[in-house]
């Protein structure tokens, strides 16, 4: 909101000539952000810049970045010699300061520069997780004694089976062989042949009675971004016209 005022076109390379209105925002903007950080320090600069119009017969302030403070060339004079001004590095920015030259209101300021750096320093923190998993392993140890003299050596056939009815036996002599614990099927008979063979004897098929369970979990992340196109339309004026001011 604002009072409305006049503006009066006398050429066309001065074009209109006013000042104002004082325009004042009416909407109100609510932004609500939810973000979460882990050891995260943001900075945030706002940077507003301000167009006034010239006073009739002076030129353009130059328009060239807002790391650059051109406060100096306004009110400046065209002619010979030039009307002159300094520009130099807005705050939070170092650079030497140079000179620009109005030689018209066509051309208005003429010049190059300054060079300005940012005085601002960013850190960037990272954040690194580290999993550590642990591995259980199981040693089994079995266990071989030697037999009485005169016996057979039990038969070796598999940590599944259990071959201890087998010792002490004597050749002609026999033994059961069962599955051990854990493990299910029917025990069968081995028979001491000799000291030579040994034990002679086939199985038990015996099949393990633990049951595994396996859980996977799965986890969806969904993301919304929000886009906001803005546009801008320039008509351009009929000829002999002058152009409409261009101030905000």
């Amino acid at each position: 909101s604002g009072d409305p005022v006049s503006y009066h076109c006398f050429n066309l390379v001065d074009n209109f000539v006013g000042i104002g209105p004082y325009c004042t925002s009416t909407t109100t903007t609510t932004s609500m952000t939810s973000v979460t950080t882990t050891a995260t320090t943001i900075t945030s600069t706002s940077t507003t810049t301000s167009t006034t119009t010239p006073l009739p017969g002076t030129c353009y302030p130059p328009v060239i970045g807002q790391d650059k403070d051109t406060s100096d060339c306004s009110g400046k004079f065209p002619g010979s010699p030039p009307g002159t001004c300094t520009v130099r590095c807005t705050e939070g920015y170092v650079g030497d300061p140079v000179t620009y030259y109005c030689f018209n209101l066509v051309d208005n300021f003429v010049g190059s520069g300054p060079d300005c750096t940012s005085t601002t320093t960013t850190t960037t923190t990272s954040s690194f997780t580290s999993t550590t998993t642990t591995v259980t392993s199981t040693t089994t140890t079995t266990s071989t004694t030697t037999p009485l003299p005169g016996s057979c050596y039990p038969p070796v056939i598999g940590q599944d089976k259990d071959t201890s009815q087998c010792s002490p036996v004597f050749p002609g002599g026999t033994c059961t062989v069962s599955c051990t614990t854990g493990y299910s099927g029917d025990p069968v008979i081995y028979t001491c042949v000799n000291l030579v063979v040994n034990f002679v004897g086939t199985g038990p098929d015996c099949v393990s009675t633990t049951t595994t369970t396996s859980s996977t979990t799965l986890t969806v992340t969904t993301s919304t971004a929000t886009t906001t196109t803005t546009t801008t339309s320039t008509t351009t004026p009929e000829p002999g016209t002058c152009y409409p001011p261009v101030i905000g």
